[in-house]
């Protein structure tokens, strides 16, 4: 299999051949992602700033730099085009809630964040490399 590779599925998505350990940081950075959404959402019950910030900065594209190396170039460009558009939402979270906290716009940022997910859950799924 070649990196990057890809093949048919069953249930019409596009199914991803990676490896063990880098369908394990996937996942671990997909779990990341929902805990920083349940902090922002918080954030936006409470009232509370700080909530927000610290959703946005933990899955911001900072965390990139974590990646195991060469995993980059075993996923596909549409998925890595939806992450990392989805760490520069995280980050955007950060920068507007410092700039001016609106309960509105942070939920209208929320709303564009969870399509990202939808749309790359909709796409892909991970299988293990044999």
């Amino acid at each position: 299999m070649f990196k990057g590779s890809t093949v048919s599925s069953t249930d019409s998505r596009v199914a991803m051949k990676l490896s063990k350990n880098n369908r394990d940081f996937v996942l671990a950075e997909m779990r990341g992602f929902l805990e920083s959404v349940q902090l922002i959402n918080n954030g936006i019950v409470n009232n509370d700033v700080s909530k927000v910030i610290e959703g946005g900065k933990k899955s911001g594209g900072s965390v990139i730099a974590h990646a195991p190396q060469g995993m980059m170039a075993s996923l596909p460009m549409g998925f890595k085009k939806i992450g990392f558009a989805t760490h520069d939402l995280f980050d955007e979270f950060s920068k507007t809630t410092k700039e001016n906290f609106n309960t509105a716009n942070t939920q209208k940022q929320l709303d564009v964040l969870l399509n990202k997910c939808i749309a790359c859950h909709r796409t892909y799924k991970i299988e293990i490399t044999e």
